[in-house]
């Protein structure tokens, strides 16, 4: 097992194209770390660059104590599992597995025994003389894991290898790489687009932008402290509902943001969890709600707004809601990494804007017709207009 430390890497292609940029980032010994974030973010490029796949254009790449910049693949100790399994097709499932161990020039005997344990983890032992060609998507990634398994290497580096599964046997496979990866304790890169996968498998999840890290945190954090409007809207499904409004005091002196044509009290539990909204009194701010902080009022009630729905999608065990609201939406890919990305002036379309909402299957809306949706207070989301998290 190795640490892993990317120290203010940076990838310029000859063309003057920048991919990654200024990346500093530590993985712990034994961490399950997920890079996630849309095409081109350079989510890949890292990982291609910590295989030394790709060369650095400045910075170091650090594994255990060696910084492994000017080393090749083969003496970085690690393995790799593509999204396209990248076996042999001429070769058996016990083959696949052996070739990794006759390159290191193991003996026949140690080769069994390593071949044989990586077949039992990972239930291939009635495939082993079996081609690619004779196994489902699944078995196939199995073999994939199983050759990088059979190394024992410092590092595990997986490049989005679920992708090619459909979804059943892709939530069974992922179970089976995070029981895998819990029973060996080898440090694992994982790069993946699908934020499930990201929240659900990683010990820590990186998202990238552009080139970027914008916030690396334990799942549950990154859903409930997103550092800038790009992860508030990227981590959740459906996104956050992000739009423009303004913090201030009520007559009471109780803290509230303007909702549409409302003001809608500040819960609590969001005014412990910032500590500079005095600073930011009667200033424009930007205001986040995720779709399931809503629920169905049965009247005009204190903290709810009325919108007209559009569109519905019935998933059974709940419904989202698609509807205008007089609100002014901000679209999170606006945000850059440069302040003032995001114009402050508000705009006349308010009546088009579109929110989300997920509510109980029980209480199915109808097209067309007013709805008023009770916001949970305390599930509110502030940001300054530059889109970074109030603190």
């Amino acid at each position: 097992m190795a640490t892993v430390k990317f120290d203010r890497v940076f990838k310029v292609y000859a063309n003057g194209q920048s991919a990654i940029q200024d990346l500093c980032l530590e993985i712990a010994d034994g961490e399950f770390l997920v890079f996630v974030g849309p095409s081109g973010c350079g989510k890949s490029t890292a990982l291609r660059m910590l295989a030394g796949l790709e060369d650095i254009s400045a910075g170091k790449i650090i594994i255990g104590d060696r910084v492994v910049n000017d080393c090749t693949p083969q003496q970085r100790n690690i393995a790799m599992v593509f999204q396209n399994y990248a076996l042999y097709p001429h070769m058996t499932v016990r083959q696949n597995l052996e070739f990794p161990l006759r390159m290191l020039k193991l003996t026949p005997k140690q080769i069994n025994a390593l071949v044989s344990d990586a077949a039992d983890k990972l239930g291939l032992g009635e495939l082993l003389d079996r081609q690619p060609k004779q196994l489902s998507g699944g078995q196939r990634q199995r073999v994939a894991m199983g050759r990088a398994i059979v190394r024992d290497p410092a590092v595990f580096l997986m490049d989005e290898p679920l992708s090619n599964l459909d979804a059943k046997m892709r939530s069974q496979i992922r179970a089976e790489i995070i029981t895998l990866q819990q029973r060996l304790k080898t440090t694992t890169v994982y790069v993946t687009h699908d934020q499930v996968e990201a929240m659900t498998m990683g010990d820590r999840v990186a998202v990238m932008r552009g080139g970027k890290l914008q916030q690396v945190s334990a799942p549950q954090d990154l859903y409930d402290r997103p550092q800038n409007i790009f992860v508030a809207g990227f981590i959740g499904s459906p996104a956050m509902n992000i739009f423009r409004s303004r913090l201030r005091k009520d007559r009471h002196g109780n803290f509230c943001v303007d909702v549409g044509d409302r003001a809608i009290a500040i819960g609590t539990a969001i005014i412990d969890r910032y500590q500079n909204l005095e600073d930011n009194l009667d200033r424009q701010i930007l205001v986040g709600i995720r779709p399931e902080a809503f629920s169905v009022a049965s009247a005009d009630l204190t903290n709810s707004i009325t919108v007209t729905v559009k569109t519905i999608e019935a998933l059974g065990h709940e419904t989202i809601v698609h509807a205008t609201a007089a609100l002014d939406f901000i679209d999170p890919d606006l945000y850059g990494s440069e302040p003032n990305q995001i114009d402050p002036t508000p705009t006349d379309s308010l009546n088009n804007s579109i929110l989300t909402a997920r509510i109980a299957s029980s209480r199915t809306p109808q097209i067309d017709r007013q709805l008023t949706l009770k916001i949970d207070t305390n599930s509110l989301y502030l940001f300054s207009i530059d889109g970074d998290r109030l603190h």
